[in-house]
């Protein structure tokens, strides 16, 4: 089983983008008993690996910080943090986020040189987090150039993948991102398979994980019907 996991805050808040810290350290555990490694996104991708999980954090919240990197430094694993420079030292309410989404602070600059230092790999995510169908090819252009030079400027580092904003594509962002980072990652629920498009890596969102049996049987054929059905109800919903 390979397959990439979508995070946002790891908190007790209880909001659709929370995953709580006692969750998430189980996870990271459960992988580690049941000798599910846990591997950046070249390794998981990019070698002959068969069996690996990458953990992934979507625009920069501050818990990412005081509350996951405790739990990935005892555990010794990787994790990549798709960085909304825009937001940086700022909240997640930027000019496209819904209403009703909930509230967080973001990270600042220093403690994304802490996270980048103690081994999370900073990725793209845009500089202002937009729904990158309604923009030109200029752009586009420039909201991922800013956000990348902004990256590599702070960090000495040009991040490698992307991360669409809210999961939104269509054919041209992705040719536009398939030429500009080595893989980009989408919110479609499933796990990786043996041939993917390296522009429309699905992920398995954390929401879906909480519980003490799928984390222990994550790669169940059981886990991955119901995975599979969840995505199904998503696709009816309108979700992405």
């Amino acid at each position: 089983m390979k397959a990439i996991i979508t995070f946002h805050s790891i908190d007790d808040s209880g909001s659709v983008l929370s995953f709580p810290e006692k969750r998430f350290a189980r996870l990271v555990d459960s992988l580690q008993r049941k000798n599910m490694p846990v591997l950046d996104l070249n390794t998981l991708l990019h070698t002959d690996t068969t069996n690996g999980v990458a953990l992934t954090f979507d625009d920069g919240m501050h818990s990412l910080f005081t509350a996951a990197l405790p739990i990935l430094k005892d555990y010794a694993v990787p994790a990549h943090l798709y960085l909304t420079t825009g937001a940086v030292a700022k909240t997640n309410r930027w000019a496209t986020q819904p209403e009703d989404a909930p509230n967080f602070n973001m990270l600042s600059w220093d403690e994304i040189e802490q996270l980048h230092n103690a081994g999370i790999i900073i990725d793209a995510h845009t500089h202002q987090h937009p729904d990158m169908r309604k923009l030109t090819l200029n752009e586009m252009e420039e909201e991922c150039e800013m956000a990348d030079e902004l990256i590599e400027q702070k960090l000495g580092r040009r991040p490698q993948y992307f991360a669409y904003p809210y999961g939104y594509k269509d054919a041209h962002v992705c040719d536009f991102v398939r030429g500009r980072y080595k893989a980009t990652v989408t919110t479609e629920l499933r796990m990786l398979s043996s041939h993917e498009d390296s522009a429309n890596l699905p992920r398995l969102d954390s929401y879906y994980l909480k519980g003490d049996w799928l984390q222990d049987n994550l790669s169940s054929p059981m886990s991955k019907a119901y995975l599979s059905l969840r995505s199904v109800m998503r696709s009816l919903r309108g979700s992405q």
